[in-house]
């Protein structure tokens, strides 16, 4: 043991020797903050605009609001005198966004016919105003509706009574269709007293089973457009060939709307061109900078705005846009000048909803397609020889129709066999 000992401690100069001769890592000390600045001088950040807080105070004690707001509807009805803590309206996120506090919304309130309580600590509806009833806040499934169903409409028809089956369900939605839209299933009515149908897009089909009402029997039924879960449970129960025509449908629809837009006299490859240009406009200018009334971005906005739902009633009056803070937090935004000089704010956003919605796309000239379209066709003489006998040019053609048809044998026997065995079931 005494011998072990002797020679581990032998190598001990050898060790140090190799740790001297590697090579140091140099680390890196960050070096504390210093500053001979005096705390007065240092920068300080902008106090929020009283307008856009007092305007944002007013919407939450609003009927509009409490009408879906559950928190603050249960905060104001569990005090006896209709108070709401400041403290409270503070946390939510638009007030954090616009870094307020307990003295910005006391002093935006001055003119406002919001009250404030003695302590300074909670305000409440003017005059103790009752509030409006909860409800449900209503689910807005309108933009992805237009993408989820570009292939064509899916949709449930819900609370069908025992005795009326899949057929009269289809026969009802065939007499409600438009001429010539195809109709391309309808399933059995499963144990919920449902059942799925799936069509062939066309213009307005959204709105149109928003709309839907079927009378079956002494019931009138309901058209639901399926979204989530139920989109995916009624994708199931489709036969393949109905899929692929959806997906089909899809890749035509994605390439049509790929087609150039027009917006006042603006061109635009697409919707996400237009998008990116306007992005760029917002970027290119500073807070209250307006837009100049002889400039393409200006025109390029105001045609924009003719898009917007409400669009010709905000407009009015209208003698100018300028770029600034949105009246909903630190976000930027185009602001419609007025001629009594106030302004407004209106949602580019919506504008642009409303453009890919229904784009404005580039008319062609047919006229002048079919000509260009003709003018090759006529060859020199001299050319004519060369050309390929009228047989063999023919063919490719012929049997481009023969594999059409034949695929679409092979469609209408599939759709025979699911209805068939639809029947058996």
């Amino acid at each position: 043991m005494e011998t072990e000992v002797k020679a581990d401690e032998s190598k001990i100069p050898e060790k140090l020797a190799a740790a001297a001769e590697a090579p140091q890592i140099a680390v890196a000390v960050k070096p504390a903050a210093t500053s001979s600045e005096p705390e007065a001088k240092r920068l300080k950040p902008t106090p929020p605009d009283a307008g856009i807080v007092r305007k944002q105070v007013e919407y939450y004690l609003s009927d509009d609001n409490l009408r879906h707001d559950k928190f603050f509807h249960d905060k104001i009805s569990g005090n006896k005198e209709g108070w709401l803590e400041i403290a409270l309206i503070l946390s939510c996120n638009k007030m954090k966004v616009m870094r307020a506090t307990n003295e910005d919304v006391l002093a935006s309130l001055g003119d406002s016919k919001i009250e404030v309580s003695e302590d300074k600590l909670s305000i409440r509806r003017p005059g103790n105003l009752a509030l409006v009833a909860l409800e449900a806040k209503p689910q807005h499934h309108k933009k992805s509706a237009a993408h989820a169903h570009i292939g064509g409409v899916i949709a449930l028809i819900k609370s069908i009574p025992a005795e009326q089956s899949w057929i009269q369900i289809k026969e009802a939605l065939r007499a409600k269709l438009p001429d010539k839209v195809q109709l391309w299933f309808v399933s059995e009515v499963n144990d919920k007293c449902e059942c799925v149908i799936a069509v062939a897009p066309f213009e307005g089909d959204i709105k149109f089973f928003d709309e839907l009402a079927l009378e079956v029997g002494a019931a009138k039924l309901k058209c639901a457009i399926a979204h989530g879960d139920e989109l995916q449970g009624a994708l199931k129960v489709m036969p393949k060939h109905i899929r692929d025509k959806r997906e089909k449908e899809v890749r035509k629809r994605q390439k049509e709307r790929n087609r150039p837009i027009l917006v006042g006299a603006h061109r635009f490859v697409n919707v996400t061109a237009l998008r990116g240009r306007v992005k760029e406009i917002l970027n290119s200018r500073s807070d209250g900078e307006q837009l100049k009334p002889d400039g393409s971005d200006y025109k390029l906005i105001k045609a924009l705005l003719s898009f917007h739902p409400k669009g010709e009633a905000k407009s009015k009056g209208m003698v100018g846009i300028k770029v600034a803070k949105s009246s909903q937090g630190e976000s930027r935004c185009f602001w419609m000048v007025k001629e009594n000089g106030s302004a407004e704010d209106f949602s580019a956003q919506k504008c642009l909803g409303a453009v890919e919605a229904n784009p404005p796309y580039v008319q062609i000239d047919e006229k002048k397609d079919k000509d260009s379209d003709a003018t090759p066709a006529v060859a020199p003489a001299s050319k004519i020889a060369e050309t390929a006998p009228v047989k063999s040019a023919e063919a490719p053609a012929t049997e481009e129709k023969k594999e059409v048809a034949a695929e679409e044998k092979k469609e209408a026997v599939e759709e025979k066999k699911d209805v068939a065995e639809a029947v058996v079931a």
